[in-house]
């Protein structure tokens, strides 16, 4: 049966020309936007650098706020006697809570509008969540600004900060996120006792006011945080016509026919045909499938002929599909060029010049907060031709409006929601991923560790401060105490997890354990010191619970579903989060102490770590069922 396909040459400024085949889908015809793609290349270094540092500063303002919650627990429990310690803790949990239930509409977003409006945005709506708290009266008060819109405000800092290093680095990456994250640690370090400084001198009301000026400073690092683009120059050319027994063909094993546009030197470029049988060329003609305007030069016949340039300042990827249908990358650092027939052009020149954005979430890699050496290279390649194809959709659904358009008279009628958008948050909010048990483990366990993590946060320095009769100020430096642990933390669990034969997930439930223990002894310590030491332990443990996200999901649900997954997992652990310390507040309620508070958060802990436990089981029993040998022949061995 003789096969159709569509085959085009593209050349290139400083690379040798290939040919890459793009299968025709039935009942389709393509256009030459449709069978490439070209991307700009990430940095990996250079102006990445000064992301990296951006990042690291909205890190260090979003959580630094966040972790010094407790000093405010301290504070407003005197401002606001009348208020119980679940209606105080209430304030923090919304803050945090919301701001990871942000995660995936901020993410979304910054698909949509890009880095800097969604970070502007953020940082101006957080500063006048802290401005209005300035006024408030009682807790509800504080609970919608400060906690609600405070959140709000933190949920569109933190993810686009965190995307924007995985978008400019792809070789360096684990380093890179290695550094941003660190300023979560850093703040951690220094705002306890900043803010609390700041509430000795200026009353907490006063703190609100500067808290806002701190925020507002994101905005000159998200004006840095711009977008990659490929610039695009559709050119017409004139050039002479190459005669059909000039152009080299390439043998053909069967019968074809092919169309395809041949780059054939300098100055030459022309649409052909060819049918072939066993090798042997039966006939030779030009293609004349419309009307081409020729016209006469002093070396023969010249044409118009149509091209699209692309260029990027870092290089440019581009990406077509080669017979096997696999995504084939040709990275570059020079420009690319791709020609086309054009029929009925009056002059050569530049038609138009315009960028295109490289949207973040059109790679699914890069929400891996980690290397990218340790990929799946089967999911890789189905991720990538998942975006090809959903790229080809998204064009060819343009051109059938415009067609359509054209047709009826009627302008192209635009949905009132972006696509980027809307495809962002399709995938984002995607429940079909609680179909993989796997998930659903690691989701209980999440949900579970995170309804316990921000208890010490909250409450340790209000629990010193009543047990050992400490002030403020020296209460505060417990929460500095697991910041500065969780800087070494983030860097050296990071750094493990991303050794070859290391497996993140073990590495999480290894450290969720300790953690878990580590939290029950918290009601034992009986001095200053016992104290630091349990509050710098948990630090440096509890750290992979929360950096390592992203890579136990890549490493366990894969790179295909990674986007459901990881929205899937910002949404469980926000829920966790709002009700998790209001928890804590209402055993120190019913207990008149901290004891069972901290006890019950140690026991989630451990809890968690023993449900994440099964996906080892459930992937034992899945290897044996593949392999199809008896299961009781190894486990009792």
């Amino acid at each position: 049966m003789p096969s159709e396909q569509s085959r085009r040459a593209v050349a290139h400024d400083g690379e040798d020309e290939k040919m890459y085949p793009i299968d025709k889908e039935q009942g389709g015809n393509h256009t030459e936007e449709e069978t490439i793609k070209v991307v700009p290349i990430a940095p990996d270094g250079g102006f990445g650098w000064v992301i990296v540092a951006c990042s690291f500063f909205c890190n260090f303002i979003v959580d630094g706020v966040c972790y010094s919650f407790g000093v405010y627990v301290m504070f407003w429990t005197e401002a606001f006697p009348e208020a119980s310690k679940l209606q105080i803790a209430l304030i923090g949990s919304l803050l945090n809570g919301v701001y990871l239930l942000m995660g995936p509409i901020s993410s979304a977003l910054t698909n949509a509008f890009g880095f800097k409006i969604v970070i502007f945005s953020g940082a101006i709506i957080s500063a006048v969540a802290f401005i209005i708290s300035m006024f408030a009266t009682s807790v509800p008060f504080l609970i919608g600004t400060f906690g609600v819109l405070g959140g709000i405000g933190f949920g569109l800092i933190y993810s686009p900060a965190i995307l924007c290093v995985c978008y400019y680095f792809d070789k360096r990456r684990a380093m890179a996120v290695g550094i941003c994250v660190c300023g979560s640690g850093v703040g951690a370090f220094l705002f306890p006792p900043l803010v609390t400084l700041i509430i000795d001198h200026f009353a907490w009301q006063g703190s609100m006011l500067i808290l806002a000026g701190l925020v507002l400073q994101v905005c000159i690092a998200g004006a840095l945080m711009r977008t990659l683009e490929v610039t695009v120059v559709e050119e017409v050319e004139i050039r002479p016509v190459l005669k059909p027994e000039e152009i080299p063909l390439t043998q053909i094993s069967e019968k074809e026919t092919l169309t395809y546009v041949r780059d054939a030197g300098p100055g030459l470029a022309r649409t052909v045909s060819q049918e072939a049988v066993g090798g042997n060329f039966r006939d030779l003609k030009h293609v004349d499938k419309g009307r081409e305007r020729t016209v006469s030069g002093a070396s023969g016949d010249l044409e118009y002929v149509r091209s699209r340039r692309y260029s990027s300042k870092d290089g440019i990827d581009v990406q077509t599909v080669d017979d096997q249908g696999r995504v084939v990358h040709q990275r570059m650092s020079g420009s690319h060029r791709q020609y086309s027939s054009q029929h009925d052009l009056d002059a050569a020149g530049v038609l138009t010049k315009h960028t295109e954005v490289a949207r973040p979430l059109d790679r699914k890699d890069v929400l891996v907060h980690g290397s990218l050496r340790n990929l799946d290279r089967q999911q890789s390649e189905q991720a990538d031709q998942e975006a090809f194809k959903r790229t080809s959709l998204k064009r060819r659904q343009e051109q059938k409006a415009l067609e359509a358009a054209a047709v009826t008279g009627k302008p192209v009628k635009k949905s009132w929601m972006p696509p980027q958008l809307r495809q962002a948050l399709i995938e984002m909010i995607d429940v079909t991923i609680y179909k993989n048990p796997v998930f659903l483990i690691y989701s209980l366990a999440s949900f579970l560790g995170m309804l316990a993590f921000y208890i010490p946060f909250t409450f340790i320095s209000d629990f010193a401060k009543e047990r050992y009769g400490l002030d403020n100020e020296t209460a505060s430096l417990f929460i500095s105490g697991i910041g500065a642990a969780n800087i070494f933390g983030r860097i050296f669990w990071g750094w493990l997890a991303d050794r070859p034969r290391s497996d993140p997930l073990l590495i999480h439930n290894i450290c969720i354990t300790i953690v878990g223990i580590t939290i029950g002894f918290i009601p034992l310590c009986f001095d200053f010191t016992s104290l630091m030491v349990v509050s710098v332990v948990f630090g440096f443990f509890v750290s992979p619970f929360i950096s390592l996200l992203s890579i136990i999901l890549t490493s366990r649900i894969g790179l295909t579903q990674l986007p459901s997954a990881f929205g899937q997992s910002q949404l469980v652990r926000g829920i966790a989060s709002l009700i998790g310390t209001p928890i804590g507040g209402a055993l120190y309620a019913i207990n008149k102490n901290y004891d069972m508070t901290f006890l019950a958060s140690g026991a989630a802990f451990i809890i968690a770590a023993i449900i994440a436990s099964f996906i080892f089981v459930l992937a034992f029993f899945t290897r044996k069922r593949k392999s199809g040998k008896p299961i009781h022949s190894e486990v009792t061995a």
